[in-house]
């Protein structure tokens, strides 16, 4: 509870509380973070494992109909068989390696996805401009999206902007902790997430600023440096800890 409380008041962003009987709603990044407990890696898998849905088995013709409705010629080859293995590492802690069939697809859009549950999609141009430990902080964020899918859809359905916003800081949320937990640094989604917004807006398809689904690229920014220094102390606390025990 304390880890909690602590957590809230160093993020100072709108902490719930009640002045003179009104409560004061938290923000979204608050709601998005919340769902992840104190941020300590015990907490965090077990919310998540709480929260992951049964592993959904595509067959080939639906595989196959997603593919053919992107328009977009299959990348095959060394270099996209050196990519899946890379991922290894992220699928593996969201319990989806060997499960989910990986895509990638020739496309001068840097963009990865995961479509209809089914299969991950990942393009040429993202394998370019992202390295190793980029690309699997990206793929973490569209991995996250699994275990508020339904969430998300009625988000969708009813226009719910806040609560889109928040799914996708949610997204942001376990991608910093996925590669804290499996050795990358965290702040290389955030380097990942910032290019592709650059690229996106001299394409002019992507802004930096909020939209009716996504935060801006400044909040979702904020977020991954306020989690580096987080989850940073949480590894020096857990090695003290580690070195006091006889």
């Amino acid at each position: 509870m304390l880890k909690q409380i602590t957590l809230a008041a160093i993020f100072a962003l709108g902490l719930s509380a009640a002045i003179a009987g009104q409560t004061i709603k938290k923000t979204e990044t608050e709601r998005a973070l919340a769902r992840l407990g104190d941020l300590s890696p015990e907490v965090a898998r077990r919310r998540l494992s709480k929260m992951r849905p049964p592993t959904y088995r595509p067959g080939s013709v639906l595989i196959n109909e997603i593919i053919k409705r992107e328009e977009l010629p299959v990348s095959s080859g060394e270099k996209v068989e050196r990519l899946k293995a890379a991922l290894q590492p992220v699928l593996a802690y969201h319990e989806r390696d060997g499960k989910l069939p990986i895509y990638v697809l020739r496309s001068d859009q840097p963009k990865a996805f995961v479509a209809c549950r089914a299969v991950l999609i990942i393009t040429t141009k993202l394998m370019i401009i992202t390295s190793e430990a980029e690309l699997r902080g990206i793929v973490a964020h569209e991995l996250a999206h699994e275990y508020l899918w339904e969430e998300r859809d009625r988000a969708f359905n009813e226009t719910d902007e806040s609560s889109l916003r928040e799914i996708e800081l949610f997204c942001d949320a376990v991608a910093a902790i996925t590669l804290k937990e499996i050795g990358d640094d965290p702040a290389c989604y955030a380097q990942a997430l910032e290019r592709m917004t650059y690229i996106g807006i001299k394409a002019g398809n992507i802004t930096r600023s909020q939209t009716k689904t996504h935060p801006s690229l400044d909040a979702r920014v904020k977020l991954n440096k306020w989690l580096c220094q987080r989850l940073d102390q949480g590894t020096i606390q857990a090695d003290e800890e580690s070195r006091l025990k006889p």
